[in-house]
């Protein structure tokens, strides 16, 4: 099964839906598209030519410059344009097995996140973060998982910190912030695994660094857990403050 990126596949859909059914879309007038660049974008074109959501991928100059792929959408991809549940839905089913319920408990909590004023400064990458995490999770891609997880939980802790006029290092990783909030705010509750998982998770990130480094895959019940931390955290610092 291919693997989509869902930003760039929603971008695909969304960027196309503003054209009309017979104007050959060019990928290089959307900011969004040219950030992932030629290479990422022109598989996604056509794995996606394949299952009847673009169609007649063609090769073009881009107006913004280049060689792109060309492409127009069909009518079922049309038909997913600017709702983040079908696109989610269809992801799914292109990359395989229904969604596990683990996923869906991250999609759950995405939707609680944006019923609240969730910070400006990081709001946009914080759902395309957690948007991912439930994706990777049900392709087993579980250090990419673990990772994103990682970046969510910093967001968590330093919004702790920064409630309580705690100063700390930007560059701090999470393990640390963890141990900062433990001395400082010994009142405030903070999941007892945490310390632990972050050790998991600063395994699963150097993976990502030095990837001619031998380093345990983790497992499914650790990235589980992972999740569960995540959930708590965000749930207890960004949702009821």
């Amino acid at each position: 099964m291919p693997l989509f990126r869902y930003e760039l596949f929603k971008e695909l859909i969304n960027h196309g839906a503003k054209f009309d059914n017979n104007v050959i879309i060019d990928p290089s007038t959307s900011n969004t598209l040219k950030e992932f660049g030629l290479g990422l974008v022109t598989s996604h074109i056509q794995e996606l030519s394949l299952v009847d959501v673009i169609r007649d991928p063609f090769p073009i100059f881009g107006s913004e410059g280049g060689m792109w792929i060309g492409y127009k959408l069909t009518e079922y991809g049309r038909g997913l344009a600017y709702s983040d549940e079908k696109i989610r839905e269809a992801v799914s089913q292109l990359m395989g097995p229904e969604t596990s319920e683990i996923a869906k408990s991250v999609i759950k909590l995405i939707d609680e996140c944006k019923q609240k004023n969730i910070n400006e400064n990081y709001r946009d990458d914080f759902f395309r973060t957690l948007e991912e995490i439930s994706i990777c999770f049900d392709q087993e891609c579980y250090i990419a998982t673990i990772s994103l997880c990682g970046k969510i939980l910093e967001v968590g802790i330093k919004e702790i910190l920064i409630r309580n006029n705690i100063e700390f290092d930007e560059k701090m990783m999470l393990g640390r912030l963890i141990r900062l909030v433990r001395e400082q705010m010994p009142a405030e509750y903070l999941d007892p695994s945490l310390e632990d998982l972050s050790k998991v998770i600063s395994r699963s990130r150097n993976s990502a660094i030095h990837s001619n480094e031998r380093i345990p895959i983790p497992s499914r019940d650790q990235t589980v857990m992972v999740i569960y931390a995540l959930r708590d955290v965000v749930r207890r610092t960004l949702l009821y403050f």
